[in-house]
């Protein structure tokens, strides 16, 4: 029996972290099956994330692994976490009435390619209430005509109540306020049917249609106060004929918005993703 682990380091760069880390895993006694890291030269900052497995039940693993990490840690000036790939991150899904997204993320879901829970739907419709259904995902709603702030109470405490761990906006068409954003930063994830930073805000195939685009795409990003302007986390583009419609770009472009939110997700999960000064560093 083993138990597997998710190790997520960053910190300022500088000799021999690599080995700092792995000689910390082996002196734990457990055994590295992936790991991934990063320098990026112009902050001059080291990032690593390493799945790792301890060959036996053991419950004081943790303790013991946090003794010996966190004095190299503090000597590295690192920001760290430990957490066991068995603890499924649990992810509610916001949406309003478009549902590509959301059928994608559920059907790959349910085939076993997103390690997560999906323990409720939030709406401002009802009426992707019987795609919650097929997929046995409690569905709940909210409504948004009684304020900003009413509302948002209201989803909070849904989301309090459904032990909720991260949001994914699937296509939701509401902004949400900058003091929700602040107290979920990081885990609040959005696609943009756009390719940020150009066509923010409404109606972005119809802005690239009328500026004649040549390319279309999609931009899935963590959301903070700035609208559409989070930090990226995945994007994607198609090429497109000035031949197309605006019928045919949204066709298109909603492939693109499949695709791009799935690589998100995924990316999230597998804890790939660190933030730093207002950016994303992905290590796949």
């Amino acid at each position: 029996m083993t138990t597997e682990y998710y190790l997520h380091v960053s910190c300022p760069d500088a000799s021999g972290l690599i080995a700092t880390v792995t000689g910390a895993v082996a002196e734990a006694g457990a055994n590295i099956l992936d790991l991934r890291q990063h320098t990026a030269v112009d902050i001059d900052t080291f990032f690593l994330n390493a799945l790792f497995e301890k060959p036996d039940a053991d419950e004081s693993f943790e303790t013991t692994f946090s003794n010996i990490f966190s004095l190299l840690a503090t000597r590295k000036n690192m920001e760290w976490s430990l957490e066991p790939k068995a603890r499924k991150q649990r992810v509610a899904l916001l949406v309003s009435k478009t549902s590509h997204c959301l059928y994608e993320l559920l059907i790959k879901h349910r085939d076993g390619e997103l390690d997560c829970e999906f323990p409720v739907i939030v709406s401002n419709h009802p009426d992707l209430a019987g795609v919650a259904a097929q997929f046995g995902v409690p569905f709940e709603t909210v409504d948004t005509s009684k304020g900003k702030a009413e509302y948002e109470a209201d989803l909070e405490s849904i989301l309090a109540r459904r032990g909720i761990d991260l949001v994914v906006l699937a296509r939701y068409m509401q902004v949400l306020s900058p003091e929700f954003t602040d107290r979920w930063a990081g885990r609040v994830i959005n696609i943009h049917h756009g390719f940020l930073p150009a066509f923010k805000g409404a109606k972005p195939y119809h802005q690239a249609w009328r500026k004649g685009v040549k390319m279309i795409g999609a931009t899935a990003h963590f959301v903070n106060e700035d609208l559409d302007q989070g930090p990226i986390i995945s994007q994607d583009v198609i090429r497109v004929s000035d031949g197309s419609s605006i019928a045919e770009l949204i066709r298109l472009g909603k492939d693109v918005e499949r695709k791009v939110l799935l690589d998100a997700l995924s990316l999230y999960l597998s804890r790939s993703v660190f933030v730093r000064d207002g950016r994303t560093f992905v290590l796949r």
